[in-house]
């Protein structure tokens, strides 16, 4: 792969596809790897079809008229009309990057990351971001926000409606953490995982 920041989105992407395939390929036919590398597959696939939908970086309050056009939308749904571009971008990036969050918290697991941790003399369970920082020596920052934003979506009630803190080029930085990672630990992985 060359340098991300070298390359277009278009270009990014293709890499990746080309590293992910190598990667259902060469690692084993096991059900935790073929699971995790469908997510990362769905992953890829939600921010390449936000990409070619024109989906744009929005970090402040959705506009005010957005909420008249959610209940033309819900109309819509269900007759297969497509939907406006603008919200079927943003469900794609949000796809994508709810399944990013989700190899955060699968990948350490499947290296063997520790489940449980000592605290003053008591087993306590160990935290996505705990497990991730034991088996990722590389770099994760990107991914530790994207993570952190899909939990705001899970559990705020305003979710992310003030505005998204995750761009589409974090969320391609995210892909690119994730796949130095099982790339680095494919031996790991294979033999922790054979058939």
């Amino acid at each position: 792969m060359t340098s991300q920041n070298a390359q277009t989105t278009p270009e990014q992407l293709a890499d990746y596809g080309r590293l992910l395939h190598t990667l259902l390929v060469e690692l084993p036919d096991h059900p935790a790897i073929t699971d995790t590398l469908d997510y990362v597959l769905g992953a890829l696939y939600g921010l390449a079809q936000a990409h070619h939908i024109g989906f744009k970086d929005r970090s402040t309050q959705y506009v005010p008229v957005y909420r008249p056009h959610l209940a033309n939308y819900a109309l819509e749904v269900s007759t297969g009309q497509a939907l406006d571009s603008v919200w079927t971008a943003g469900f794609y990036f949000n796809s994508g990057i709810q399944r990013l969050a989700s190899a955060f918290d699968r990948l350490p697991r499947m290296l063997g990351a520790k489940m449980k941790k000592s605290m003053n003399g008591k087993m306590r369970p160990t935290t996505a971001k705990e497990r991730m920082t034991e088996k990722n020596p590389n770099g994760f920052s990107k991914w530790e926000k994207v993570y952190d934003e899909v939990n705001a979506f899970k559990h705020s009630p305003e979710g992310r409606a003030a505005g998204r803190t995750v761009t589409m080029n974090d969320a391609l930085s995210v892909v690119a953490e994730m796949m130095q990672l099982i790339s680095s630990e494919k031996a790991t992985l294979a033999k922790r995982y054979a058939p």
